[in-house]
């Protein structure tokens, strides 16, 4: 209806857990009804971290959480063009700068992680593969899957 949903793309990889330094292997299947003319498709890795903000106003307190970008890479898989059905297998590496600094254990690491957390400075990555075709002056066709990186 309305000329919606169309246009698919669909994501596979390989496994959804990942340490520092593996590798994401996946492939990208476009199924089009139609040719469509964009400027590129593409692989991408992001992370995104939810942070807590606590504060009191006027004696109440307000809680704000936000979305933050940790991480962004965006592979082309190939260039303008009109596109059709099509596959595209990519490997994107996952950096080995992502390790959290290590916090002392016992009592030590509990207070400092437990102030990490009321400052609103503690929240996990959330990682995802996306798989995108970038439509000008249109709704860019995507798919996310979300993945574990740690």
């Amino acid at each position: 209806m309305f000329g919606f949903g169309k246009e698919k793309i669909n994501l596979i990889i390989d496994k959804y857990n990942f340490s520092p330094g593996d590798t994401i292997k996946g492939k990208i299947i476009l199924e089009l009804k139609k040719p469509t003319h964009a400027k590129a498709v593409k692989a991408c890795l992001t992370g995104e971290k939810t942070i807590t903000e606590t504060r009191m106003v006027n004696g109440r307190t307000n809680i704000n959480n936000k979305n933050v970008t940790v991480f962004n890479f965006e592979m082309p898989l190939d260039g303008e063009k009109d596109y059709t059905n099509g596959e595209y297998e990519f490997e994107i590496k996952v950096p080995t700068t992502l390790a959290q600094p290590s916090l002392p254990q016992g009592v030590a690491g509990d207070m400092i992680k437990t102030i990490q957390i009321l400052a609103g400075k503690e929240s996990n990555v959330k990682w995802h593969v996306i798989a995108k075709l970038d439509v000008p002056m249109g709704f860019d066709v995507s798919k996310k899957v979300q993945i574990n990186i740690g």
